[in-house]
């Protein structure tokens, strides 16, 4: 049976989804416990599974990627076989950011950001063509009203 996360486990965690380059000494500070206790607990979680990667937020535009994306899209079947021929087509479009099962009206939703309309229109193609794409609908995001901020802890 795996320990369950204390309240320290879970303040780190909030502290490292909101900076992960925060110094252990900061961290530790702002926890009252000591930078070793930190290191400790983290090693701890990345061992756990709990941690899986560290990433820097970019700003999307300053990279001139000024169009982001979802399109969802149906398969003509939900087979493992099709699912992961389909994941291995869309791996190669390097605009992809993420592709996910979803439930509802479609079954598929990828994430691009890119260029612009023009690049987003070919890239459209590029998924619509790939075996066993039946349906797609292309969503463009205009503006992020709230972004995503990692989980939010009880």
């Amino acid at each position: 049976m795996e320990k369950k996360l204390d309240k320290l486990d879970i303040s780190i965690l909030r502290q490292l989804q909101e900076d992960s380059s925060r110094p252990y000494k900061q961290m530790a500070g702002n926890l009252n416990t000591s930078p070793t206790t930190i290191c400790d607990r983290i090693r701890k979680l990345e061992k756990r599974g709990f941690i899986i990667a560290y990433v820097a937020v970019l700003e999307r535009r300053k990279l001139k990627q000024d169009v982001l994306a979802y399109i969802y899209l149906n398969l003509s079947r939900c087979s493992a076989e099709v699912i992961n021929a389909f994941r291995d087509a869309v791996s190669e479009i390097r605009e992809v950011c993420e592709c996910c099962t979803v439930t509802g009206r479609y079954n598929i939703r990828l994430k691009i950001t890119t260029t612009d309309s023009n690049m987003l229109s070919s890239i459209e193609r590029k998924i619509a063509g790939i075996k066993n794409v039946m349906t797609i609908e292309t969503y463009v995001v205009l503006d992020n009203i709230i972004a995503d901020s990692g989980f939010n802890f009880q």
